[in-house]
């Protein structure tokens, strides 16, 4: 009966561990394999086509092995391999290429104690490539003038600006004359009123020695 306790006891522990193992693994989309440490996060920089990992190194060195489907996170320059770059906490780490084939490509490199967060960097990421990324500089395109076309262009712009000129000078002319008619109309108005006034003052004196004759 006791050795049944203990295997059943035994059974359940290892259960445990299974599955707290299960939750420590984090869901990442390639395979990996991580003693000593953990990985708490995990997020894509599509800018610069990196991969970051947050980590938390309990037993130095660690190590972790990582295989990328080319799909999904490759280095490639001009269709051939290139290297990773990684980076841990602003420091270059070497890494060691298990295997290459067409379809993946295998990596293992160690992380030591108070790591925090590692950067692998490619050139490729779901899809989206650092070429796909440059801007394709366009030639400038030179057009050349035929001179005689261009003079003659000026030429009749420049009658026509004189033609226009013209009609404005005659145009102020005529507006002056108009100005000039309309003083002297101005002026013989003044005169008659002048004129007026002193007709009708004389009729008021008239009419004040008929009232009150002296």
């Amino acid at each position: 009966m006791k050795n049944k306790c203990l295997t059943a006891f035994a059974f359940f522990v290892l259960i445990g561990t299974i599955a707290n193992s299960a939750e420590a693994q984090l869901i990442a989309p390639f395979d990996y394999t991580l003693t000593g440490a953990e990985i708490t996060d995990l997020n894509f920089d599509f800018k610069d086509f990196e991969v970051i990992l947050d980590v938390e190194v309990t037993d130095s060195p660690a190590t972790l092995k990582v295989s990328f489907d080319r799909e999904f996170f490759d280095s490639q320059i001009n269709g051939e391999d290139d290297d990773f770059i990684i980076i841990a906490d602003g420091d270059l780490v070497r890494y060691t290429e298990l295997e290459n084939n067409s379809k993946s490509r295998t990596i293992e490199f160690h992380l030591m104690s108070g790591t925090d967060q590692v950067e692998i960097f490619g050139t490729h990421l779901k899809g989206i490539t650092s070429e796909s990324h440059q801007i394709k500089s366009e030639e400038p395109t030179i057009i050349i003038l035929d001179q005689t076309d261009k003079v003659n262009e000026l030429l009749a712009e420049n009658k026509q600006l004189q033609k226009e000129n013209k009609l404005l000078t005659e145009d102020n002319e005529e507006l002056d004359s108009r100005i000039f008619e309309l003083e002297n109309l101005v002026s013989a108005l003044e005169k008659h009123i002048s004129n007026l006034n002193a007709l009708v003052l004389e009729q008021v004196k008239v009419i004040y020695q008929w009232v009150f004759p002296i």
